[in-house]
């Protein structure tokens, strides 16, 4: 993303920790976008100490308090805030008099006591990225991005102005006035697969073309689809989902690319979040239910493959349990 705006002419402003910070300091950012290496230079730092237009928060949802919190002075109320996370968000009930409750997401009050919904933008991004121990990022796609208010009262001059310079810097941005059935979709594919793939090792066209794991992932995407049904949100069928999947190719998911680093997963917004509330509304997931028991007690992640059968097996067996 900074190297993507950097292109529009904006006054970027990136922060970092630790080896990355001195590494883009040093190197600046770089992306290989289907072939084509944009390079850039932003202004870096560990915090942002004076107040930002904009502020891109791009990191995981378990990581949304702290890094809002690290760069407060960023923040006035007329700083417009993108969380690009995967995931539930925490804004999905909010209305104009607050960010409203979402499980697991916002346990402390953090996030509502820092923001005000009126300068909340919701997100979502498509863009396949991969980053290798250089620091280049490549990515096998346009990057496309919808922006949505999370209630009435954004001022939508700024938000104007904002498509504007992220369209210029190759960004393909709409203002989307239903943004939380976008990010209903995309959560579709991810919960469907995000969890399954860090368990197995699978790459997405894998998850699509062989039928024991298609088979799951279709039975994740049914038992999320009954949840957001009760929401009153109708979601794409499975026949797109596996094609969504087929086509995005030898691909890592998100959650697959943390467990081979040893990172956390980011399973409290992708499905722990979403099986809470499906749980209160009397829709249960099963199949969810029995990933999350395997993942939580595999010994590694991903599994061994000589592993993987028999978890299948296993899942099977959850879904009639």
């Amino acid at each position: 993303m900074a190297a993507l705006v950097s292109q529009s002419g904006a006054d970027v402003w990136l922060t970092a920790r630790g080896a990355r910070l001195g590494q883009i300091t040093q190197d600046g950012v770089h992306l290989d976008d289907r072939g084509t290496v944009i390079s850039a230079r932003p202004k870096t730092c560990d915090h942002l100490k004076a107040p930002m237009d904009a502020l891109f928060v791009c990191v995981k949802s378990q990581s949304l308090a702290s890094a809002l919190h690290l760069n407060r002075a960023a923040i006035t109320p007329d700083t417009l805030v993108i969380p690009m996370v995967n995931g539930l968000p925490f804004w999905f009930y909010a209305d104009e008099t607050g960010l409203g409750a979402v499980p697991l997401l916002d346990p402390d009050g953090d996030l509502a006591r820092i923001l005000t919904p009126q300068q909340v933008l919701g997100a979502v991004l498509l863009m396949t990225v991969q980053m290798d121990d250089a620091g280049l990022a490549k990515s096998s796609n346009t990057p496309t991005l919808s922006l949505g208010a999370v209630c009435e009262g954004v001022d939508a001059d700024k938000v104007g102005q904002l498509i504007s310079l992220l369209n210029c810097g190759g960004v393909r941005t709409e203002f989307d006035r239903d943004i939380r059935q976008k990010v209903l979709v995309k959560l579709l594919a991810n919960f469907a697969t995000n969890p399954l793939s860090a368990l197995t090792g699978a790459m997405l066209d894998e998850l699509g073309q062989t039928p024991a794991l298609r088979d799951i992932s279709t039975a994740l995407a049914d038992e999320f689809r009954d949840w957001a049904s009760s929401e009153g949100y109708e979601l794409p069928p499975n026949a797109w989902l596996v094609d969504l999947l087929i086509d995005a190719g030898a691909f890592p998911t998100s959650m697959l690319q943390d467990a081979l680093a040893g990172k956390p997963l980011e399973l409290d917004a992708i499905c722990l979040a979403p099986m809470e509330l499906a749980k209160a509304k009397g829709t249960p997931m099963p199949t969810l239910g029995g990933l999350l028991d395997l993942l939580n007690t595999a010994t590694s992640l991903p599994a061994r493959k000589a592993q993987v059968p028999d978890m299948i097996q296993t899942l099977r067996l959850s879904q009639t349990a």
